[in-house]
């Protein structure tokens, strides 16, 4: 609480000021991403609240471009409350005038992932029966619905809105509904309505555990359709950062966009910062805080960010339905580079085990199940397993052992990929590494493993298997060791397992 004060009286949101502007934003908007939004405003009207690769704009501008639409879209398409709206964009500042007209307007907004193949665009939409798809203009081909709005066809259309003399009613937000499943699998949705007293927990570790109130800019690498970039773009609004997007990660445009605009903060998924540091290894030197998530990163990655970035490097931890928990500090990691740290305050973390559904004991692996009160609106009584396997040690650090469909039983034994991975991350010759269980007629199951050496190094399959021989147990060893160029990864950075189990 020490801490916590003098950080939300620095960015004014405890302040004579802040409290009134909150109120007003409330009375004007209702509780919505508007009414956050028109707080911001308030608060920091001239700061530079967005900048892409086409415009940049205040957080006033934003504002008055976010209402302009909302009254576009009132007038032309008819959205009203609990009308349906899906927005499939990559990173640009017009995505974010959609999501905050939409959510003003109290219609329920769908995050869509634009990579997501016409077969299940199909099925989503014959579940969730959309309103409106507002997309990017490369989409077209893909979404093809009746009502479709190419959000940056219309921005003059937007433009001459402003001058129009128009009242949206305050509305109460709908849902927010982020899909899970990435591109492959079943796609699933988590719904949730916008909470001030939800958030405060997650909103004040991420606060005083990362010092964000003392950095003025961020770049948000990963999708903002994704959970991790939307609550991302949420905090940062916030907190009147100045927000740098790019509509696709490439390692070099990345690179220069931290150098050209001295960036405090970035938020990657551990592909991203793997990628960044091959390309240079200080690109990221000058950055004061990394916050990745998403996707498992390997104990040899974070040693190495750790190095090179003077210990800005924070893991966190969590899922869609429940959302972040745990969060992994420099210290955490330094004390061992493969936990994903401790939960934050409030939250409900059990492990139970697999076969029996008992806690387990320190140390001993079993399934993480999580409550939080901002998970999904349903699932807020009552933990929940996350499907991940896990264990917490002596000093209370939680450590991943994978999914628990990954785990497979291989000769009566429990194999887990996630532990023969982090062995073989040890190998000096070894870049990156997946295992995932395939078929054996005579064990059931065996794991096997796909390798991508470190640049100039030469290592046989045999070398790696002998390597391998006194480090882990003879039932974990993997029926075959595959060398690739590269590992196949999802539109969010994680390594795709699915088709790796397909080679």
């Amino acid at each position: 609480m020490s801490k916590l004060l003098p950080s939300l009286y620095r960015k004014n949101l405890i302040s004579p000021k802040g409290i009134w502007a909150f109120n007003m934003a409330i009375l004007r908007n209702g509780v919505n991403l508007m009414a956050l939004l028109a707080f911001a405003a308030k608060l920091y009207p001239d700061r530079i609240a967005v900048v892409d690769e086409k415009y940049s704009q205040s957080y006033k501008k934003i504002l008055e471009y976010s209402k302009a639409l909302a009254f576009y879209l009132r007038k032309n398409y008819d959205i009203k409350s609990y009308r349906k709206v899906a927005i499939a964009n990559r990173n640009h500042l017009p995505q974010i005038w959609a999501i905050i007209a939409v959510s003003g307007l109290g219609a329920d907004l769908f995050l869509i992932n634009p990579n997501m193949s016409a077969e299940q665009l199909q099925e989503f939409h014959k579940k969730h029966n959309i309103d409106l798809f507002i997309l990017d203009n490369e989409l077209k081909d893909k979404f093809i619905f009746k009502n479709r709005l190419f959000i940056e066809n219309v921005v003059a259309d937007i433009t001459s809105c402003l001058s129009v003399n128009y009242k949206i009613k305050k509305k109460k937000s709908g849902n927010i509904v982020v899909l899970t499943g990435g591109t492959s699998g079943q796609i699933k949705t988590a719904a949730r309505k916008p909470s001030i007293f939800d958030f405060l927990n997650p909103f004040f570790a991420l606060l005083t555990k990362l010092d964000l109130d003392r950095y003025s800019s961020v770049y948000i690498a990963v999708p903002i359709f994704h959970g991790f970039g939307f609550s991302t773009l949420i905090i940062s609004l916030l907190l009147g950062t100045t927000i740098y997007l790019t509509k696709k990660f490439e390692t070099e445009k990345a690179v220069d966009v931290i150098k050209k605009y001295n960036i405090d903060v970035i938020a990657v998924v551990p592909l991203m910062i793997r990628r960044m540091l091959d390309f240079s290894e200080d690109a990221l030197a000058e950055v004061k805080r990394i916050i990745t998530g998403g996707a498992a990163i390997s104990p040899e990655l974070v040693k190495k960010t750790l190095r090179l970035t003077n210990n800005a490097l924070f893991n966190l931890y969590g899922t869609s339905e429940a959302g972040f928990s745990v969060m992994a500090t420099p210290n955490d990691l330094q004390k061992n580079p493969a936990t994903i740290g401790k939960p934050i305050k409030g939250v409900n973390l059990k492990i139970i085990s697999k076969e029996t559904g008992k806690p387990q004991a320190t140390g001993q692996t079993g399934i993480i199940l999580l409550q939080t009160r901002w998970a999904m609106s349903n699932l807020r009584k009552k933990i929940q397993p996350t499907g991940d396997l896990g264990y917490i040690d002596k000093q209370g650090l939680l450590f991943l052992a994978g999914r628990a469909d990954d785990m497979i039983v291989s000769g009566g034994e429990n194999v887990y990929p996630a532990t023969v991975e982090n062995v073989l991350y040890k190998h000096n010759d070894i870049e990156q590494v997946a295992v995932v269980g395939v078929k054996d007629e005579e064990f059931g199951q065996r794991l096997k493993a796909f390798v991508v050496l470190r640049k100039n190094c030469k290592l046989t399959t045999n070398e790696i298997k002998t390597w391998l021989e006194n480090k882990i147990a003879r039932y974990e060893m993997p029926a075959s060791i595959v060398i690739l160029d590269s590992l196949p990864h999802t539109p969010v950075g994680k390594i795709d397992r699915k088709k790796l189990k397909q080679m």
